[in-house]
């Protein structure tokens, strides 16, 4: 529910916290942060497989986006980040995936 709450649904962790306490759940949003980070770090084998999987196939689309974050921790808010799209894979079962980082460099 939590990665739902805040990937699918866009719930912040600040707000999730305080849906969590009207029901009575005391769950601190470092808490949260925490399992999050720590769900990503599981998933990371997962994500490899995709990559894997999507480089075995012979057409690769992918789409490199300049973009803003305006509170980003440690930048200014019109510096510029890189966000790319990655799509391939076999026709019946696609492999998308999205790639963030400060820089253009990979």
């Amino acid at each position: 529910m939590l990665l739902t709450t805040k990937y699918a649904d866009g719930i912040p962790l600040y707000r999730f916290e305080k849906m969590l306490a009207r029901h009575g759940v005391d769950i601190p949003r470092q808490t949260l942060a925490r399992w999050v980070i720590q769900c990503g770090e599981q998933l990371q084998p997962l994500l490899n497989l995709l990559r894997d999987k999507l480089f075995d196939h012979p057409v690769l689309h992918i789409d490199e986006t300049r973009l803003q974050v305006l509170h980003e921790p440690g930048r200014d808010p019109t510096a510029q980040s890189w966000m790319w799209v990655q799509s391939g894979g076999p026709p019946d079962k696609p492999v998308i995936l999205f790639d963030y980082s400060i820089t253009r460099a990979q």
